[in-house]
């Protein structure tokens, strides 16, 4: 996973607290549209109402005229009562036909008033006086073309106001049966319903008009694309929806739709209003809520920039000069003339990266120090072992009363330790030290004449090498305390041999080998693990000091292979640096 960094955390606090405003103010914007919205449509939806409520109380009024003048009116009742020649009839269809043009100037919404005589086929109508004659004479045909269907058992013509087409226009009409053969009826335009809506001020684009139930305008709008395909289909969907009392619909640009249904017939009253009229005043505000998300980017990238000079940069600097002091370089001073903290945090760093450099110069020359004096505690742990062991031989020998042998044995011991007494001495030559691996093993060639044999080999060009004292010699003893062993017909025997590495022209390999019983496999597998030589063990401590002290004097280039022979024995190889100066 990614760690975060103070870039990102900066960018995230930043976004925190913009992007909560800036959701905040689109959606206070929007809130604010839909207010609007549902305040102008209900506006318009009050004012709709109010007037499809005038409409249908036009429409009442009218039919509660048609149904008491086809039940009181007694001249309209005696029309089918008397014969197509007789004089009463004439006066009868005078009467009838004065009362429906008296009652067309009370009720001016009406286009016509119309009475029939079903016996004669005869129909009597009194239409307004802005009624051209031309409309006249096709109403009056059309009316005919109605009573006839309704006498050949057309009932919906006397159930409720009917809408019908005729001559391109849309009509309402109302006919009640007198029981008597007789009927009466109004006639009225849908576009006569028109004219108080003309007044509302709905826009430059706005729209009023009529609509079936099933969506199909009754009117002819003033905008010709109002009486497309589009707008149809848009009517038909909403005119079945309901719920909101307003909806917003796409044509050639976006409307507030307010629809109205009248409670006395199957026509609704529509309006539209272009959304832009709505919100003229909310334009700019809308313009500026779409570039907020703009502004808010170009403050971020002005906010990072500052941040980068003042904060990031400097912090930078701060971690760059870490990290080349975690590598070693305490040279590194941090330089910053910005804000106060962080000339203080300057300062500060400066100060203990100084104070670090001392005290690194002094943990470096105690480390020297003890390393030296571990270095001679290792070399002094070597002298009692192999005391003890040389008091034990020279006992024997003694009890034995072999003094010649004693004599031998007094030498070898004398160049021992006189080599081993030098504890002063860091380093001897390879020369040196093999001379005192031949002493060590002379004493032990003394003690075991019959079954031991030695051999010591020695490059020439390496005698003059340098090597911390006793350095080989741990690796002799091991052999003789842990490989010794006497098998019949076979003497135990060591071999060291010291040459120039053949594959690093630089360095030193020491190999001491002998056919005795060799490593077990566990002990050997304990030996080969490279966490073995990490820390103190609790056995092979011999080894584990050779090794400890050649790296404490030569630092690196120290290597150790332990194995067993192809045939029998044991084989340690110690490669270290090849030094022919004393450190």
């Amino acid at each position: 996973m990614k760690r975060a960094t103070l870039r990102s955390r900066l960018i995230l606090g930043f976004a925190y607290i913009t992007v909560p405003l800036v959701l905040l103010l689109l959606w206070n914007n929007t809130y604010a549209m839909d207010v609007v919205h549902s305040q102008v449509s209900l506006s318009n939806k009050n004012l709709t109402r109010m007037y499809m409520s005038q409409i249908d109380q036009v429409l009442e009024d009218l039919e509660n005229y048609v149904f008491k003048t086809a039940s009181q009116d007694n001249e309209l009742i005696s029309l089918s009562t008397y014969d197509k020649d007789n004089p009463d009839a004439y006066l009868a269809k005078v009467r009838t036909l004065n009362n429906l043009y008296i009652n067309t100037n009370y009720y001016r919404n009406v286009d016509a008033l119309f009475a029939y005589n079903a016996k004669q086929g005869e129909l009597l109508m009194a239409a307004q006086q802005d009624v051209t004659h031309e409309r006249k004479q096709s109403i009056k045909a059309r009316l005919d073309q109605l009573m006839a269907e309704g006498e050949q058992g057309n009932e919906g013509l006397f159930r409720s106001w009917m809408l019908i087409q005729h001559d391109g226009q849309y009509s309402l009409v109302r006919v009640v049966d007198t029981g008597y053969k007789s009927y009466v009826g109004a006639w009225i335009d849908i576009a006569r319903l028109m004219v108080p809506l003309n007044l509302l001020h709905l826009g430059t684009d706005g729209q009023a008009l009529f609509l079936s139930k099933e969506g199909i305008p009754l009117t002819h709008a003033a905008d010709p694309r109002f009486n497309g395909e589009a707008p149809l289909a848009v009517w038909k969907k909403s005119g079945k929806e309901s719920g909101k009392p307003y909806k917003i619909v796409q044509l050639w640009e976006k409307f507030l739709l307010v629809i109205q249904p009248s409670a006395k017939t199957d026509i609704q009253l529509v309006v539209m209003i272009p959304e832009h009229n709505l919100l003229e005043g909310l334009a700019w505000f809308q313009r500026l809520t779409y570039y907020v998300p703009l502004l808010a980017v170009l403050i971020l990238v002005l906010y990072l920039l500052f941040l980068q000079r003042s904060i990031y940069k400097p912090i930078t600097q701060l971690i760059t000069g870490m990290r080349r002091i975690y590598s070693g370089d305490l040279s590194v001073r941090f330089t910053n003339n910005g804000l106060m903290e962080f000339r203080v945090i300057g300062e500060t760093f400066n100060t203990m990266v100084k104070q670090i450099e001392v005290l690194k110069i002094d943990v470096y020359e105690e480390q020297i120090r003890t390393q030296r004096a571990e270095l001679k505690h290792l070399q002094a742990q070597i002298h009692p072992h192999f005391f003890m062991n040389s008091l034990n031989i020279v006992y024997n020998l003694a009890q034995t009363r072999q003094f010649d042998i004693i004599q031998q044995m007094a030498i070898h011991l004398v160049k021992y330790f006189r080599f081993a007494i030098r504890t002063h001495a860091a380093s001897t030559t390879m020369k040196e030290e093999l001379e005192h691996i031949a002493s060590y093993l002379g004493i032990q060639q003394v003690r075991f004449p019959e079954t031991l044999d030695f051999a010591i080999h020695l490059d020439p060009e390496l005698e003059s090498c340098r090597i911390p004292p006793s350095t080989i010699l741990p690796l002799v003893e091991n052999a003789m305390i842990h490989g010794f062993t006497v098998k019949p017909g076979e003497r135990f025997s060591i071999e060291v041999c010291v040459k120039p590495d053949g594959t690093e022209g630089s360095a030193v390999l020491i190999e001491v080998r002998d056919n005795g019983r060799g490593f077990g496999s566990e002990p050997l597998a304990r030996l080969q693990a490279s966490a073995f030589f990490d820390s103190q063990p609790d056995e092979h401590i011999g080894l584990w000091n050779v090794v400890r002290r050649c790296k404490f004097y030569y630092k690196s280039g120290v290597r150790v292979a332990i194995g067993n022979g192809e045939v029998s024995g044991a084989v340690v190889t110690l490669s270290v640096p090849r030094c022919e100066e004393e450190e």
